[in-house]
């Protein structure tokens, strides 16, 4: 295997950066992550335009999305090792051009092939993103700050996807399908080179003594030790298990929301895709908004008088959520679906900060990329993954009403249910990572 010199101290983020250039790299972060979901969700916006084209059938419309989630989740994991050893800010510059042009070319196919190639490509770019930039994040600000820093970056899968569906649509009738990919895929190039010449924050400055921050940035320990080691400290911590659990049942639910739901809203509904894109992304850009925000506040609050704050918002919002999603998808008049749909989206946004806090919280921060990465393949591969092509399968042979009311209020149960036992473990294994790190620096 080909063997790299270690980077530089400056290209490892050594230098102190300021609050200016934090800020600035957070902005575009979360500016890179409305990219990233508007990117992978105006095909939805526009696949009741493109299945006559094409003529296509929903199973093949679902393994659009199904291809481009797998792809996606076994590509996360590599990436993730990758930028626990390296410059994260460059991978997530690198992956972000890789996606901009593979979305771009999305709207030069002619056929089913070239579209499932092109969505497969995509995945592969947007991989690398959510590793390399959480663990970036959590380097940034403070821990007392990241359930609601967490929350404001979350928006931004939200706020994409609103963007995605809500743009998507009107484009296709207005321009054509096409220009729908175009327009979504070219600013990326632009963030590219934005967050390239971002500052790379230390591993750790947050999580130990400043003193050893430096060594922390390093990316040695378990990972220089290579990757088995790594995994074999992560698999022993509990709440680990019970985070992967609730991300397989909760991204479920969203992979088959972002594939079918404006789809959904123009058959079971009878509105025009730009009416059926603007009903998804407005619910999504209101609902996402209240509830992000008040849960990564309501999260951080918790916290200080808890270790088990962030997880507790998280169990509420998926009980929560579960009758709500139920109750939205038996209505048949658009009026109260909007109503209750909006309502759900806020229940379910409450844990988008803390959810991916909790992660910062038990593990090091130099084998965080990589925990998430592992996090995001068992999730994508295991869950939205699956639900796009499972949902496709059902309307073809019932209806799409009928394929969500048998799945997505059910995940959304489990997922609850497996947050409430992680009530038990959080605080240990928060303590464990504590005293880990203390460990580390007085043998360091």
């Amino acid at each position: 295997m080909t063997t790299t010199s270690p980077p530089s101290k400056q290209e490892r983020g050594i230098a102190s950066i300021t609050k200016g250039q934090a800020r600035f790299a957070f902005i575009v972060l979360l500016a890179i992550n409305i990219l990233n979901y508007a990117d992978r969700s105006v095909l939805a916006a526009v696949q009741t335009k493109i299945q006559p084209e094409f003529h296509l059938t929903d199973t093949e419309l679902g393994l659009l999305s199904s291809s481009f989630l797998f792809i996606y989740g076994l590509s996360t994991l590599p990436l993730g090792i990758w930028a626990d050893k390296s410059i994260r800010k460059n991978i997530v510059a690198l992956c972000v051009g890789f996606w901009s042009i593979a979305t771009t070319l999305a709207g030069f196919t002619h056929n089913f092939l070239q579209l499932f190639l092109t969505r497969s490509v995509l995945g592969i770019g947007e991989a690398g993103y959510a590793p390399a930039s959480l663990s970036m994040i959590g380097d940034y600000f403070p821990k007392s700050q990241r359930g609601r820093v967490l929350a404001i970056w979350s928006i931004g899968n939200i706020i994409g996807t609103a963007i995605g569906q809500a743009m998507g649509g009107v484009i296709a009738i207005t321009l054509g399908w096409r220009w729908a990919f175009y327009l979504v895929g070219i600013p990326g190039l632009i963030a590219a080179f934005l967050i390239w010449r971002a500052v790379e924050p230390k591993r750790g400055a947050f999580d130990q003594e400043e003193e050893d921050a430096d060594s922390a940035s390093m990316g040695h320990g378990s990972i220089g030790k290579g990757f088995g080691n790594t995994l074999k400290k992560i698999i022993k911590i509990p709440t680990y298990w019970i985070l992967i659990g609730a991300f397989i049942a909760s991204f479920f639910t969203v992979g088959a929301a972002m594939a079918w739901m404006t789809t959904y809203i123009v058959r079971d509904f009878h509105l025009s895709e730009g009416a059926a894109g603007g009903v998804t992304g407005g619910t999504l850009a209101v609902g996402s908004l209240i509830g992000t925000l008040l849960g990564g506040w309501l999260a951080d609050h918790l916290q200080r008088r808890m270790p088990q704050g962030r997880l507790l918002i998280s169990t509420i919002s998926f009980l929560l959520g579960a009758p709500l999603t139920f109750i939205a998808l038996s209505i048949h008049d658009l009026t109260p679906f909007i109503g209750v749909f909006t309502l759900a989206i806020v229940t379910l946004s409450l844990c988008l900060g803390p959810l991916n806090a909790v992660i910062q919280d038990i593990i090091e921060p130099e084998m965080r990329a990589t925990a998430i990465g592992i996090v995001l393949l068992v999730a994508h591969v295991l869950g939205d993954a699956a639900s796009p092509l499972l949902i496709g399968i059902i309307a073809d042979h019932s209806s799409l009403r009928a394929a969500f009311l048998t799945t997505a209020p059910t995940c959304l149960l489990i997922a609850g249910l497996i947050c409430l036992i992680g009530l038990k473990t959080v605080a240990k294994d928060m303590k464990a990572m504590q005293a880990r790190l203390e460990s580390a620096q007085e043998n360091g």
